[in-house]
This record gives C-alpha cells, sequence and structure tokens, in this order.
C-alpha cells in the first residue's frame, strides 16, 4: 500500500509540486524565523550568564550632570559586610563628549548621531575585569602614563574617520573663538568590538579607552573636578537576579546612610536588564510563532485541495478497489500516507529555502548581518513535526470522503 500511495501522489505531478510549495513556503517562514529566534535566544542566555552577577554604580543626580564617585567608594564598599562577596570590579571616568565634538557627525556619511565616548580605565582593573585592554586585535595597549589610546574596532572600516594606527587622535580640551586647547593621543592599538546590528540610520557610541590617570589630568585641565570615577562596576557570586537584588539593596542603605557622605549612589543590574530583553522577547517570539503557524496552516490548505480534487477524479478506482476487497480503513489510510508524502516533501522544501535564505541574510550588510541563526536538531523536528501534522490534517476530510464512497453508486453513476 505505502508504494501504491506514493505513485497516486506523483499522477498529477503539477498538482503535487505546487501542493507542497505551498506547504514549503510557510514552513519556510517557520524555520528561518525559529532559527534567528533561537541565535538570538542563545545569545541572550550568553549573555545574561556573563553579567548576572555585575552590578553597575554611578552618582544619583548628579549636580553637574555628570557622575562623580569619590576615590574612596571602594574601601568604603570592601569595609562593609557585603565586601567579603566581591569577586572583582573596574572602574572607569567618562570624558565629557564636548571633548571630542568635532568628530560628532564626521565619523559616518551622512550620520549626525554618532559619538566618540572618551573613557579612562585603570589597565590593571581592566585586565582583570577582561575589558578592551584584553580584546586588542590589532596594535597593542596604552602604556599607563603615556597619551596613548585604544580604540573601537567598528572605525577601522568607517567612512570619514580617516585617522588609523600610528596616528594622532585630537582631544579637544576647550573650544571657542578665542582658546582652542587640545591634547594628542597616539593611537596605538583597535579592541574588538561588536556592533549591536541596529540598522544603519540608528546613530552609534564609538569608544576610545586611555590610561585614568591621564583622563584625570584632561579633566584637570579642562577645569573640571577630578580624580573622581564616573561609574565602578561590581562582581558579585549570584546566581540569580534575586541575589543580584539583594546586593543592589545594601549598597543603597550604605549610601542612604551616609556612608558615601553627600553622594548618593544608584545601582543597576545588568542581569535584571538582559532578563528584561529576555522577557521581551518572549512576547515577540510568541507573536512570529502564531505567524509562523497560521502560514503553515494556510499552506496545509492546498493538501486539502489537492486531495479532494484527487478523491472526485478517483472515485471509480476507489469504488472497485472496494468491490475487490479494500475496506474503509485501507482506503483512508491511502489518502492519509499521500498527504503525508506531500507534507514530507514541503518540509524539504521549506528547509532547503530556509538555508539559503539564512545564508543569504547572513552575507547581506545590515541588522542580520550580525544575527546569528542557531540551526537546531529540535527546530529540524519542530519543522518535519508540523509537515506531518499538516499531512494528518489535510488528509483527513479527503480520506473519510474517499472511504464512505458505495461502490454500487459510483459504478451505477458512471
Amino acid at each position: 500500500m505505502l508504494l501504491f500511495s506514493i505513485k497516486n501522489v506523483f499522477r498529477k505531478k503539477v498538482m503535487a509540486i505546487l501542493s507542497s510549495l505551498g506547504i514549503g513556503f510557510g514552513l519556510m517562514l517557520m524555520f528561518v524565523l525559529g532559527a534567528f529566534s533561537s541565535g538570538v535566544e542563545a545569545q541572550l542566555e550568553d549573555n545574561f550568564a556573563e553579567v548576572i552577577g555585575v552590578v553597575e554604580i554611578q552618582e544619583q543626580n548628579p549636580i553637574n550632570g555628570r557622575s562623580e564617585l569619590p576615590k574612596n567608594t571602594m574601601d568604603i564598599l570592601f569595609d562593609a559586610p557585603l565586601g567579603e562577596d566581591i569577586k572583582n570590579y573596574n572602574v572607569k571616568v567618562s570624558l565629557p563628549t564636548a571633548f571630542t565634538l568635532p568628530y560628532i557627525g564626521n565619523i559616518r556619511e551622512d550620520m549626525d548621531g554618532d559619538v566618540l565616548q572618551l573613557t579612562g580605565i585603570n589597565q590593571t582593573l581592566d585586565q582583570l575585569w577582561k575589558g578592551p585592554t584584553n580584546k586588542i586585535n590589532l596594535g597593542r595597549n596604552f602604556i599607563a602614563g603615556e597619551k596613548e589610546i585604544i580604540l573601537d574596532s567598528r572605525l577601522i572600516d568607517v567612512d570619514k574617520f580617516d585617522v588609523g594606527l600610528g596616528d594622532f587622535l585630537t582631544v579637544y580640551l576647550e573650544i571657542s573663538p578665542l582658546k582652542n586647547v587640545t591634547e594628542l593621543f597616539e593611537i596605538v592599538g583597535f579592541y574588538s568590538q561588536d556592533d549591536s546590528g541596529a540598522p544603519d540610520f540608528v546613530p552609534r557610541s564609538y569608544y576610545g579607552y586611555m590610561d585614568l590617570e591621564i583622563a584625570w589630568s584632561m579633566l584637570g585641565k579642562a577645569g573640571l573636578n577630578n580624580e573622581t570615577f564616573t561609574s565602578i562596576d561590581l562582581l558579585f557570586p549570584s546566581t540569580s537576579n534575586e541575589q543580584t537584588t539583594a546586593y543592589i539593596d545594601q549598597i543603597i542603605d550604605l549610601s542612604d546612610s551616609g556612608e558615601f557622605g553627600d553622594i548618593f549612589i544608584q545601582a543597576f543590574s545588568l542581569g535584571q536588564f538582559q532578563e528584561s530583553l529576555s522577557e521581551s522577547f518572549d512576547i515577540f517570539n510568541s507573536f512570529f510563532l502564531i505567524i509562523s503557524l497560521i502560514t503553515a496552516l494556510a499552506g496545509g490548505m492546498a493538501i486539502i485541495v489537492s486531495q479532494l480534487s484527487s478523491v472526485n477524479e478517483r472515485r471509480k478506482e476507489f469504488a472497485i478497489l472496494k468491490s475487490t476487497g479494500w475496506k474503509n480503513r485501507h482506503i483512508f489510510t491511502n489518502i492519509i500516507i499521500e498527504s503525508l508524502v506531500l507534507g514530507i516533501l514541503g518540509a524539504v522544501i521549506g528547509i532547503g529555502l530556509g538555508l539559503g535564505i539564512i545564508q543569504l541574510l547572513g552575507s547581506l550588510e545590515g541588522a542580520f548581518s550580525s544575527a546569528t541563526a542557531k540551526i537546531s536538531q529540535g527546530l529540524v523536528i519542530q519543522v518535519l513535526s508540523f509537515a506531518l501534522g499538516i499531512g494528518v490534517i489535510g488528509g483527513m476530510y479527503p480520506g473519510i470522503k474517499a472511504a464512505r464512497l458505495r461502490p454500487v453508486e459510483v459504478l451505477k453513476g458512471e
């Protein structure tokens, strides 16, 4: 019966191919969206695992608009009960964007919103933190105490940023009609910085890192408060966001009790941010899963139409088969097998087209070029399961109709 059913599927090759294509396009959409969904979800999980215990602290409501944490902030934190749980930390001082004002609008063509943000870091702490100084992919790290800088690797390929390794970056401490106070920093290296994958029309922040002491010196020359930190990153041994939140509450309690003097601190959990992204993505994932289901079911209607047409044309054949001993279940099973063959063929077409589209999207410039598609065994099984389900559902009504044919009535009509 199996070979007989498979041969019957391709009696009308055009009809069989069109039916399989209808299913294939729906399953292709499910496969592509599922692959990108799995890739993004895996990336979110990896990011969450990396930042689960990371807490960033800054000054709350800074008067001058710049967060300024005292130099003894870490001493206060280490002396507190939570100090025993601080596994690692990193300190940063961000220079005002006015220091790189002439570069705004001169990084990418026709993009005025891009910003070059310069930051001072302690190289020893950053090495332990595995920050940008650990990710040099061209050149070398800056030397402490020297006017050297490492830059975001994305700047290598942008349109209008025409300085490279060995050149000098001009930092503007004061720009006015009467004054033009500048400092030159040698570009000694580029560190690996992944792009967010946002569309090209979305403004981007590019980064440069220099020695912390040099950054403080620059702030002093510009008449700004120096020897403070803009932010401090802390790493706790958390295994859940609830544990990280408990550490944040302790930091806030220290701040509210006046341990940091007149400075009040706010703390952020990067893990909570990642978790909120995952929750938002779950909603989006459910949305396009529904779209995929609707599309796949719409393709499954092609099986019903094809099989109904086949049943109507083969009424005499079914009547003769029943007259020679075939039972109703045999006729029904024959139609179901034919529908399953169409569904499986549709799945093969859908997966094949999906693989091609994933490769194509990955080769194009834009948001999808940085998105990762994860093709798992589970995804393939899911597509095949839907194909089989569509085959069974699509073949049930035509199968029942064929099984109920009465040979006498059909032959008499003929």
